[in-house]
């Protein structure tokens, strides 16, 4: 059975994820969220689009295994989304509008769930057997990841 306490105190983390995007907008140079310092490394505003359309995928995951029995799963092309949805030439201030809303969707979802709801499993076609509780675990170190990405890559891990 699902630690309980344990996936509520990740919910919460999930949801102060946007908070701490919208920090990293606040004190950081406008300027660099365009900048690719490698050719195959993602701008910080291609990381912060790929959450908001990353946050479809995994809501949409949570949604299936609630609502059905070993349901497949999903996999995001995230590349290829990526160079689709042009990425690159989206603001923050939307990519940024976009994470905080799907995000708060998935948690309204999540924060309705039992024990007995986090234990649903879905089938994904890489990591197999998929429980609510894993996602959740997932999700949290996806976004742990991807705001360290954006903190580095806007200067601010930087000591003045």
């Amino acid at each position: 059975m699902a630690d309980l306490l344990e996936a509520l105190l990740q919910i919460k983390a999930l949801a102060a994820t946007p908070v701490r995007a919208a920090e990293l907008l606040r004190s950081s140079d406008p300027s660099r969220w365009v900048v690719r310092h490698r050719s195959a490394e993602w701008a910080p505003i291609e990381v912060l689009a790929h959450l908001a359309d990353a946050e479809l995928v995994f809501g949409l995951r949570v949604r299936l295994i609630m609502s059905a029995d070993r349901p497949s799963l999903p996999v995001l092309e995230q590349s290829a989304l990526a160079e689709r949805a042009r990425y690159l030439a989206w603001s923050p201030a939307l990519a940024l509008e976009r994470f905080r809303n799907r995000r708060g969707e998935t948690i309204e979802l999540l924060a309705s769930c039992s024990a007995e709801d986090l234990e649903r499993v879905g089938l994904h076609p890489l990591r197999r057997e998929v429980t609510i509780a894993d996602l959740v675990a997932i999700m949290l170190a996806h976004d742990t990841d991807h705001i360290g990405q954006m903190r580095e890559r806007l200067g601010l891990n930087e000591r003045p």
